[in-house]
C-alpha cells in the first residue's frame, strides 16, 4: 500500500492533546503527591514508600510489553489504539481514587494496601497510555507533523500537570474537614472524573490512518512476537539510544519533581508556599512547549534535546550549589531545570515515532505498540528506581526528621547532584544521534516504494 505522509488537522491535534491531558492528571498525581501521601498521610516510612514504587515499576515490566503486543494485534472499525481510550477511562479514574484513599491501616497492612492500589493504578494507566502513545505513529508518517503533534501533546500534558499541581492540594484541603485524610480521596475522584471526559473526547476526535488500520497483525504467538522484537532491540540503533535516554532522564527528573513538597517543607520551612510554586512550574512548562517546538522544527530534534539538557544541568547545579536557600533562590534554580525538562519531553516523544519507521525499514516489521510499550516500561521503571534512590538518600540524611543541615544536604544530593550527573550521561549518549528530518524523510520514501 502506498504510504502518505499526511497532514493532521488542527482539530485532531487538539483532540490528540486532550488524551495526554487526561494521562498527566494521573501521572503527575502519582509523581507529585503519591509518595507524600503515603509517607505523610498513610504513615509509611520513606523506605517503604520507595519500595512500593519500585515493585510497582517491576510490575510495569510485565504489563507494558503485554499491552504493546495486544495493541499491535487489535483490529476493529475504531482502529487499533482508540478503543482503549474509551473503555479504559473509568477503571483508571477509580484506581486513582483508591490509591489516594487512607483506610486507616498501620504497619504491614498499610504497606500492602499502598502497594496493591499502586499496582492497580499502574495497570489501569498502562491499558490507556500504551495505545495512546502509539497513536502518534499511526496518525501520520510525516516527521514534521509528528513534532507538531508532540508539541500539542506536551502542551496539554503540562497543562494537565499544572491542573493537578494546583487543584489536588486545594481540593484535599477543602474536603479534609469531612474525614481528615479522606480529602485526598475526594480530590482524586474529581480529578479522575475530569480525565474521563478528556479520554472520551480524544476517542471521538482522533482518527488513525487507514494504512495503519488495514495492516495485517503480526504472525505467530505472542511469545514469538515479543522475543522477535526484543532480538531486534538488541541490535542497537536510534531506538536504543532513545531508550537509554528515557531510562536515565526519567530517573533524574522525578528526583526533582517528586521532592518539591519536601523541599518547601524541610528546605524552606514553608509548605504553604508549595501550592504557588507548583502552579508556576506548570505555567512555565505550558509556555515553553511551543517555543521548543518552534526551535526544533527549525533545527533538529537532537539540537533541542541537547539545549534542554544543558538548561536542566544548569538548574540542577545551581540548586546543589546555592549557599543559602530561600524560596526564590530555590525556585529560580528549579525553574531553569523545568524549562530544560520541557525540551526533553518534547524531543523524546517526537523522536520515538520516527524510530517506528526506522525499525520497519531496517527489519521489515512494524512494532508501534511494542516500541512504545517498552518505552513506557522504561519510563515507569525509572520512576521506581528514582523512588529507591530517594528512599536511600532520605534514610541516609534523615531528611524527614525536620529542618537542619542534614535535611538540606540530602535534598541537595537528591534534587541537584544526582540529576546533574544523570542528564550529562544522557547528553553524551545522544551526541551522535543520526535520525534527522532528512534521514527520516528518505526512510519514509523508501518504505513507500516497497
Amino acid at each position: 500500500m502506498e504510504r502518505k505522509a499526511g497532514r493532521v488537522s488542527l482539530g485532531r491535534k487538539f483532540g490528540y492533546g486532550l488524551g495526554d491531558f487526561g494521562l498527566n492528571l494521573h501521572w503527575q498525581a502519582m509523581g507529585l503527591f503519591l509518595t507524600f501521601f503515603q509517607t505523610e498521610i498513610m504513615g509509611l516510612s520513606p523506605v517503604w514508600a520507595g519500595v512500593t514504587f519500585f515493585i510497582a515499576a517491576l510490575w510495569d515490566g510485565v504489563t507494558d510489553p503485554i499491552m504493546g503486543l495486544i495493541a499491535d494485534r487489535t483490529r476493529g472499525r475504531w482502529g487499533r489504539h482508540r478503543p482503549y481510550l474509551l473503555f479504559g477511562a473509568v477503571p483508571l479514574a477509580a484506581c486513582l481514587a483508591l490509591a489516594f484513599t487512607a483506610p486507616g491501616f498501620t504497619g504491614p497492612a498499610a504497606v500492602m494496601y499502598g502497594l496493591a492500589t499502586h499496582m492497580l493504578l499502574r495497570t489501569a494507566y498502562t491499558v490507556v497510555a500504551i495505545p495512546y502513545s502509539s497513536l502518534s505513529a499511526s496518525m501520520t508518517s510525516d516527521a514534521d507533523e509528528r513534532t507538531s503533534l508532540t508539541g500539542w501533546r506536551m502542551q496539554f500534558a503540562f497543562l494537565g500537570g499544572a491542573v493537578v499541581a494546583t487543584l489536588m492540594p486545594v481540593l484535599a484541603k477543602r474536603f479534609a474537614g469531612l474525614d481528615g485524610a479522606q480529602g485526598y480521596a475526594i480530590a482524586a475522584l474529581i480529578i479522575g472524573g475530569l480525565s474521563v471526559v478528556a479520554f472520551v473526547l480524544c476517542f471521538l476526535i482522533v482518527r488513525e490512518q487507514p494504512m495503519a488500520e488495514s495492516r495485517q497483525p503480526p504472525v505467530g504467538s505472542l511469545w514469538q512476537d515479543l522475543t522477535g522484537f526484543l532480538g531486534l532491540v538488541r541490535r542497537g540503533g536510534p531506538t536504543v539510544q532513545l531508550y537509554l535516554c528515557i531510562l536515565i532522564s526519567q530517573i533524574m527528573v522525578p528526583l526533582q519533581s517528586r521532592n518539591y513538597l519536601y523541599f518547601f517543607k524541610y528546605g524552606v520551612g514553608d509548605l504553604g508556599r508549595a501550592d504557588q510554586a507548583l502552579a508556576l512550574f506548570g505555567i512555565i512548562n505550558v509556555i515553553c512547549v511551543p517555543l521548543w517546538v518552534w526551535l526544533i522544527r527549525r533545527t533538529e530534534k537532537r539540537t533541542g534535546f541537547m539545549l534542554g539538557g544543558a538548561l536542566f544541568a544548569l538548574g540542577s547545579a545551581g540548586f546543589a550549589l546555592i549557599p543559602h536557600w530561600s524560596y526564590w533562590s530555590g525556585f529560580a534554580a528549579l525553574a531553569i531545570a523545568c524549562v530544560g525538562h520541557t525540551a526533553y519531553a518534547v524531543c523524546i516523544w517526537a523522536m520515538l515515532p520516527d524510530t517506528v519507521d526506522w525499525s520497519e525499514w531496517r527489519f521489515r516489521r512494524r512494532d508501534e505498540g511494542k516500541i512504545f510499550g517498552l518505552a513506557a516500561f522504561l519510563q515507569k521503571a525509572a520512576l521506581g528506581v528514582s523512588g529507591l534512590l530517594m528512599a536511600a538518600v532520605f534514610h541516609g540524611f534523615d531528611v524527614t526528621k525536620g529542618q537542619g543541615p542534614s535535611s538540606e544536604a540530602g535534598l541537595r544530593v537528591v534534587m541537584g547532584l544526582i540529576p546533574l550527573v544523570g542528564i550529562l550521561v544522557a547528553m553524551y549518549i545522544m551526541r551522535d544521534y543520526r535520525l534527522s528530518f532528512r534521514c527520516h524523510a528518505c526512510i519514509v520514501e523508501r518504505l513507500g516504494n516497497r
